[in-house]
């Protein structure tokens, strides 16, 4: 048997504590409702314990009545906070006050007759029960999905009191208050309803609050994700829908310009297409910026043999410094055969951005990659990439800014820019487990680095991808182009077999080049903006040179029998034709460096547009750049065969140059026939034949190369 008076102290001991717990429980979550109220709960029923104390010594009507009130208003309180919280419409709440206050009024009727004991405790735990089966019922339908863990222990304890009161109202004989302290049907109730009960309240209200806390944190981080999205669908929207505008700009500015015979236009014009080109640039990087925001994709790792990765992507860089007479080096001091397992295209991402950035702020002295080992553990290593330029150096203040989206430091405000480079850059490294370092110092240059850790990778496919090698790699090849498209294609294509590149853009660069400079190869565009490729080969017979006997491999669209005859008496090696296709390309430059015949024929579909030869620019551009370069060729088109219409009278050099670049990127882009057509055209008026209507043919064979490329767009969105 247990001591009831114990139990009674124990009992107001438990209340306190709870009393307790539910006011910090209320402190850390001032907002949810049915927390305030429910500090009064335990409050209400200490009193109402005392008073049941006090009336062991007062024992009058007055003393039975306080303390069954008290009682049965903690009670309702209790039934008031959980309805708050769950925030339930508590249907039935009504039907059971009423039904308190009527055990309320019975039990206080009942006080009146000491022999009536056994009665007002029957009343007293019907209202008990009344509680408990409210309270489940709440707990069951209303809680249980949303707060499992609080319901699992409101429903144990309150299932608990509902076996004890229900118990104790089949089973209890008659009491009198002599021997009520001594039966166990006392003191076991009074044990779970005054000292565990509490317990069990307070511990599910803190994970009641607990669960409601989290759903709230996971509602906002699902806001913030669907927020992210809409942000990043709209940035990606609104670039797309401006890039049709701008292009129209630019096109349109163009042609003013080269249609304006008043030289007070040209500054205009070259203002609005200036201006322009910064909004494209503006609008790419946005692109870029929001696609990171969308896209929570999972690393994609591949085995990499990371020196030759990092040489291919230094040729690929070359060119850029070199254009402003820039040092570029790469210092690797990685084991040689390293190999690793990385996410290769968003590290490819990085490195280009920081290079990039690092040319375009450094107007002499160096540019450098260094490469370091940090850590080497057994299963990866932990190595350090650095970017470090000559350039005018940061301030200290901006430093800390830099890779915020849209801000720029002094120098990037002169040298123009969008401000997100720096932002993309750190973002990607954040995917990629590291974090952009940034040390500068004042008219001395900066370095970007960052730590990355790099699994180690299978060094057996380093072996086995140099064995399959069949073709020549590691030439030093001049190419001479001036067509950016084509420029980008070649280059890509070159520095995957670890070719090095200068780039010309004209016959007078390709040939000062060629007296500085002794290459394996060159490859030569035979229609340049100042000089022909036949012109240009001619020249350098007059004159003194380091290539005097190195193969030149013609790079053009213009393949007529008449023409292939010409360039192959004038020592032309091979024919790469356009469009570039890289198994060509490569088989080209291989056959160069041996005695193997030529091979001329180009193969192209008899199609108004060829599907595939997008696949030929997706390894040199990403999706967003591909979208502007058919967008800027699409829009502008039509255009530029008027210009040629108004040209072919009054100036034809102009017209043929037009056409052959308009050819050659119709080719590349996959309108075979429209630049075949722009071909044949052009050749006409090499060789003085009248055109009679080829332009306005052309132009009808446009328009149906328009809707099949348009179809085509159509089925790939459907």
């Amino acid at each position: 048997m247990l001591d009831s008076v114990t139990l009674y102290y124990a009992s107001a001991a438990m209340m306190a504590v709870m009393t307790l717990l539910n006011y910090l429980t209320w402190r850390t979550n001032k907002k949810t409702p049915g927390t305030l109220l429910y500090i009064f709960y335990p409050l209400v029923m200490f009193a109402s314990v005392m008073s049941f104390a006090l009336h062991g010594h007062i024992n009058n009507i007055a003393s039975v009545g306080i303390a069954n009130t008290l009682l049965f208003s903690a009670s309702i309180i209790h039934v008031l906070a959980i309805c708050q919280f769950l925030n339930a419409k508590c249907v039935g709440f009504k039907t059971f006050i009423a039904i308190t206050v009527v055990l309320a009024i019975s039990i206080i009727y009942l006080a009146s007759d000491s022999a009536e004991l056994r009665s007002r405790i029957l009343v007293s735990d019907l209202q008990h029960i009344v509680e408990v089966l409210f309270l489940l019922a709440l707990f069951i339908r209303n809680g249980r999905k949303s707060y499992p863990n609080g319901s699992i222990v409101y429903i144990l304890i309150l299932s608990i009191l509902l076996a004890v009161f229900t118990g104790r109202t089949v089973m209890m004989e008659n009491v009198t208050a002599a021997n009520l302290l001594s039966t166990n049907w006392f003191s076991i109730p009074l044990l779970i309803n005054g000292v565990i009960a509490p317990i069990f309240y307070a511990t599910g209200m803190a994970l009641l609050c607990n669960e409601r806390r989290e759903q709230n944190l996971n509602q906002l981080a699902e806001k913030a994700h669907k927020d992210l999205e809409i942000r990043g669908l709209f940035l990606s929207t609104i670039s797309h829908e401006i890039r049709t505008p701008l292009n129209g700009i630019l096109g349109s500015a163009q042609l003013i310009m080269n249609q304006s015979s008043d030289p007070r236009d040209k500054p205009y014009c070259e203002a609005i297409i200036n201006s322009a080109e910064s909004l494209n640039l503006l609008v790419d990087k946005v692109l870029d910026y929001a696609s990171l925001d969308q896209r929570d994709e999972a690393l994609y790792e591949e085995d990499v043999e990371f020196k030759t990765w990092l040489n291919n992507l230094c040729l690929l860089l070359s060119p850029l410094a070199e254009q402003k007479h820039l040092k570029f080096e790469l210092i690797y001091n990685l084991p040689e055969q390293a190999c690793y397992y990385c996410d290769q295209q968003k590290l490819r991402q990085v490195i280009i951005n920081l290079v990039g950035n690092a040319i375009k702020f450094t107007d002499h002295g160096a540019v450098k990659i260094h490469v370091k080992l940090l850590n080497e553990g057994q299963l990866d290593h932990l190595v350090r990439v650095s970017v470090i330029d000559s350039g005018p150096g940061i301030e200290d203040e901006e430093i800390a800014y830099l890779t915020e989206p849209y801000v720029q430091s002094s120098a990037g405000k002169e040298k123009g820019g969008t401000g997100l480079g720096l932002a993309i850059t750190s973002r990607l490294l954040e995917k990629l487990g590291s974090k952009l370092i940034i040390e500068s110092e004042l008219d001395k240059g900066s370095t970007f680095s960052f730590d990355i850790p790099l699994a180690i990778g299978e060094l057996s496919l380093v072996e086995q991808r140099h064995q399959s090698k069949d073709y020549v790699t590691g030439l030093d090849v001049l190419l001479v182009e001036d067509l950016d498209l084509n420029q980008k294609i070649a280059i890509e294509f070159m520095a995957d077999d670890e070719h090095k590149i200068k780039l010309a853009k004209d016959g007078t660069s390709a040939i000062e080049l060629m007296q500085k400079h002794h290459f394996d190869v060159v490859l030569l565009d035979m229609n340049l903006p100042d000089l022909t490729g036949q012109e240009v080969l001619k020249k350098l017979k007059n004159i003194d040179h380091l290539n005097q006997r190195i193969p030149v491999l013609a790079f053009t669209a213009s393949l007529s029998p008449d023409e292939i005859k010409e360039y192959l008496a004038l020592g032309i090696k091979d024919i790469v034709g356009k469009p570039i296709k890289q198994q060509k390309l490569r088989q080209a430059l291989s056959d160069s460096q041996t005695n193997q015949a030529a091979s001329i024929a180009v193969e192209l579909r008899d199609t108004l547009y060829d599907e595939t030869a997008a696949a030929t620019l997706v390894s040199s551009f990403n999706e967003d750049e591909m979208s502007s370069i058919y967008n800027e060729f699409v829009l502008s088109a039509r255009n530029k065969l008027i210009r040629c219409q108004q040209l072919v009278e009054d100036d034809k050099d102009q017209c043929i140059k037009l056409l052959h670049r308009q050819a050659s990127t119709a080719l590349q882009l996959g309108f075979n026939r429209y630049g075949l057509e722009l071909k044949k055209i052009e050749r006409r008026l090499l060789d003085n034949k009248p055109l009679k209507d080829s332009l306005t043919d052309a132009m009808v064979l446009w328009q149906e190369s328009l809707q099949a490329y348009l179809k085509h767009v159509r089925n790939e969105l459907a």
